[in-house]
């Protein structure tokens, strides 16, 4: 190590701390190795220069001969397009020649690249001669051309002939004619160590004294590289590898800063996508409580208006007037489907709706739809198809036929003419697959994965009341969900779709088993002497259901509240046949605990059920823990007269029944 002392030391003149410790041997050594180490030097220069000259001279021609050749043998390849072949041509004579890189240029972009594609130039042939050097690399280009022989190929384009399209660019490194010059370097070094011994005693101490801190250094590096930034390098060495040492312990510093910075990032970019997640969900769930309040609101109103509509419509006789009344009466019915489909999904989204498979027969469900949707199919001139089947389904009847239903619906809406289908199709001894056909629009593929998205309508930008919410296919697909399957859609745009729900099978059960399957009971009981008690605190309900009973001519004890029907019927002297109240009630209070007072003073076995129009997740959940019948809002008469005579028939609506009736 030598280093400089102060510019002025004692009476002021230089003085070098390297020239005391010179003695008079070392001077010798050098004059004495002196003449030897100048005439090994010269020796070394000379054959360093001429193994240079020849590696770069190998390298040139490796250049000119690999680019020649290959731009020849990818020619018929490149030009009838078979790719693959050309890019293992590439790739076989980069890696038996050590090529760094071959790419192949139309003149504009690189169209095939084999090897470090960082290390190419502009892929524009005219801003390059046939062979340049940048830095390191040694680049070699040709035109790739066809032979005259292939002018007659036919398999070849005729725009092949056009000559030339295509350019071949090889890069070379010129490091290894470098690592030729080291290693000559090194050779002229080992032939002066040995003929000088105590040069190769003074080499050996002195590479003993550098590898030691470079095998520090390299293992230093390999622990960082292991992703160990604590890692540091003893620091110490004289000179460059002083440096060295420094620089590799500030760059691991770096590194090891750069991580915690970057895991902090992470951690806060964490924090804020789950924040956006929280924030989303809230979102939702303020969506379904907005719906639930709303359509509470909605349906109180509307419910009374249905039934002031149904009792008009059988007080009026004069045409215009019978008239007004009817298109009320289509708003209202419009504006009940609409709400319906709200509260659907709400009770989808509130897991209140459970599945209750049953092995039955799947013909009973296409028979039901063939009825329902026949006069419908024959009112728009189409043909319905039912392909029956004696095969049995392990399912839950009643959402099976509902999911089928919306489907059929959907295809009689959207086919203009022609037909639709449903059938059966058997996939294995497991499983079949329900199909519904049609020969209608179509669906675009682009709109193939959104038709199951809540509120998403292809053909109702205007929004049209008539043609729903867009809530119709996302309730199929939940409800098709609830039953462990999947609703999948195939479909040509002008030629038709396929909606398919699968579906396990089961063995067909005995006779006597098939006919112990319950049916829908029927509701033709009469109400003639039953009293009804009916609690609702919406004075338009009351009175509109006083006209309804009154047109029936059923008795009815009404209240605000179960304290006032309670009164009421103790001054009647009898008790109710049927209590009827509606969920929500002044003052904190609810149709569960109104039911349960009244049954408390006139008997547990009173048929109840309840009226709602709340649709909130909680409220659907809290009337299906009370096991009484609901029955949505708005209704019309004529299912709740229907429904009344159904309670009074049998065990509905006891306590010891649970029942829930949409």
């Amino acid at each position: 190590m030598v280093t400089e002392a102060p510019a002025q030391a004692g009476a002021g003149r230089p003085v070098s701390s390297f020239r005391p410790y010179l003695n008079l041997r070392l001077r010798i050594l050098i004059v004495a190795l002196l003449p030897l180490l100048v005439a090994v030097g010269l020796f070394a220069a000379y054959f360093a220069h001429r193994g240079v000259s020849e590696a770069e001279r190998d390298l040139l021609e490796t250049g000119h001969d690999s680019s020649r050749h290959l731009a020849e043998a990818i020619a018929y390849d490149l030009f009838t397009d078979n790719l693959p072949n050309v890019k293992r041509l590439l790739d076989f004579e980069r890696s038996t020649r050590n090529i760094l890189a071959i790419a192949v240029s139309d003149g504009r972009d690189w169209l095939i690249v084999s090897g470090r594609a960082s290390v190419l130039p502009s892929p524009t042939p005219a801003q390059h001669p046939s062979q340049w050097r940048r830095g390191t690399m040694l680049y070699f280009m040709n035109a790739v051309k066809l032979s005259a022989s292939s002018e007659m190929d036919p398999y070849l384009p005729s725009t092949a002939l056009e000559q030339p399209k295509a350019y071949l660019v090889l890069v070379l490194d010129r490091s290894k004619v470098e690592l030729t010059r080291s290693e000559i370097g090194l050779a002229a070094a080992g032939m002066a160590g040995l003929s000088i011994l105590l040069a190769l005693v003074l080499a050996w101490r002195l590479a003993g004294g550098v590898s030691s801190p470079l095998h520090a250094l390299t293992r230093a590096v390999g622990t960082l590289a292991d992703g160990d930034l604590a890692q540091r390098v003893p620091e110490g060495s004289p000179g460059e590898i002083g440096r060295l040492e420094r620089g590799v312990n500030s760059m691991a510093s770096a590194l090891e800063e750069n991580q915690r910075t970057l895991e902090r990032r992470i951690t806060e970019a964490t924090a804020e996508l789950l924040g956006q997640k929280q924030a989303a969900e809230a979102a939702v769930l303020a969506k379904s409580r907005f719906l639930a309040a709303a359509s509470h609101d909605l349906r109180q109103p509307l419910h009374a208006l249905t039934l002031l509509v149904t009792a008009l419509k059988e007080r009026v006789w004069e045409k215009e007037s019978k008239r007004l009344a009817e298109h009320i009466e289509a708003s209202a019915s419009a504006m009940e489907s609409l709400l319906n489909a709200l509260l659907d999904l709400s009770r989808l989204d509130a897991g209140v709706v459970e599945a209750r498979p049953v092995c039955f027969p799947v013909e009973r469900v296409l028979k039901s739809l063939e009825r329902q949707f026949t006069p419908l199919a024959q009112e728009k001139g189409l043909q319905l198809k039912v392909r029956s089947s004696e095969l049995w389904v392990f399912s839950d009847p009643a959402l099976l036929e509902r999911i089928l239903a919306n489907l059929l619906s959907n295809a009689l809406r959207y086919t203009d003419q022609g037909r639709v289908l449903i059938g059966v199709r058997r996939i294995h001894k497991e499983w079949l697959r329900l199909e519904v056909w049609d020969t209608g629009r179509g669906i675009p593929q682009e709109f193939l994965g959104r038709i199951f998205e809540e509120y998403f309508q292809m053909e109702n930008p205007e929004r049209h009341r008539d043609k729903g919410l867009g809530l119709g296919l996302a309730i199929v697909s939940r409800t098709a969900q609830l039953l462990g399957s999947r609703v999948s859609v195939r479909s040509t745009l002008g030629k038709g779709s396929c909606f398919s729900l699968q579906v396990s099978r089961c063995a067909p059960a005995t006779q006597q088993m098939a006919q112990a399957v319950p049916v829908s009971p029927g509701f033709a009981l009469p109400l003639e002497n039953a009293l009804v008690a009916f609690i609702d605190d919406d004075e338009a309900i009351l009175g509109a259901m006083v006209e309804v009973f009154d047109h029936w001519g059923v008795a009815l004890a009404v209240g605000e509240n179960a304290e006032q029907v309670k009164q009421e019927l103790l001054e009647l002297g009898r008790r109710p046949d049927i209590i009827l109240c509606d969920y929500r009630l002044r003052d904190g209070r609810n149709g569960i605990e109104a039911v349960s007072l009244l049954r408390d003073a006139f008997g547990q076995d009173i048929a109840a059920a309840l009226l709602t129009g709340d649709t909130a997740p909680d409220t659907i959940q809290a009337i299906n823990a009370s096991h009484l019948p609901v029955l949505h809002k708005p209704l019309k008469p004529a299912k709740l007269r229907a429904f009344l005579s159904h309670l009074l028939s049998g065990e509905a609506g006891r306590p010891a029944k649970a029942t829930t009736t949409q």
